[in-house]
């Protein structure tokens, strides 16, 4: 198995998320025929991936330490990193964009941080 790099997590994060919605990535193509009657359909690739939006709210003095890990130390979503399901099963995931942070009110004192994830399925494992 090739070594790949992994964005390392602040040791102030513990990379739960709160909330997880997970599916499998599509691996099929569909595609309609000229001559009408059936949908040609084949397989993509035979190892699925995992898609994954999660959230979580955290402390505002971690503002700095989240966005330092999404754009120093996984560089924006191009090396995967750790995270962890709410039910705390470590897994090798990259961010597919730019996380969505809310902040409830002026004096908030937490925000919250929306992301979306994907799991290779050379990851699974690692």
């Amino acid at each position: 198995m090739p070594t790949i790099d992994i964005g390392a997590r602040p040791s102030t994060l513990d990379g739960c998320w709160q909330t997880w919605s997970e599916h499998d990535d599509n691996a099929v193509l569909r595609s309609d025929m000229d001559m009408g009657g059936f949908t040609k359909v084949r397989l993509r690739t035979t190892a699925a991936g995992l898609v994954v939006d999660a959230s979580v709210t955290l402390p505002a003095e971690l503002y700095e330490d989240f966005q330092t890990w999404f754009r120093i130390n996984c560089v924006r979503g191009a090396l995967p990193t750790r995270v962890k399901r709410p039910d705390g099963t470590e897994l090798v995931m990259r961010f597919t964009a730019p996380p969505a942070i809310e902040w409830p009110s002026a004096e908030a004192k937490a925000f919250r941080a929306t992301v979306n994830l994907e799991q290779l399925p050379a990851w699974q494992g690692l």
